[in-house]
């Protein structure tokens, strides 16, 4: 498998699973930065990713 059909697998994998295990999307944040906040800088993957971890794991709840 070549590493263009590997990032695409990947890719869709990722925008079913991360949903189901309560994960936002990475890229919709991207979007979601661009269209409503275009002069901030958005967070980086790791960034996003450990925030999300850190509301659905840390919340207190």
């Amino acid at each position: 498998m070549n590493f263009k059909k590997f990032k695409y697998y990947y890719e869709k994998a990722e925008r079913f699973f991360h949903p189901l295990v309560g994960l936002s999307s990475y890229d919709k944040y991207l979007e979601h930065m661009k269209q409503k906040h275009p002069g901030k800088i958005p967070k980086t993957r790791g960034e996003f990713f450990k925030e999300c971890l850190d509301k659905k794991y840390n919340s207190g709840g």
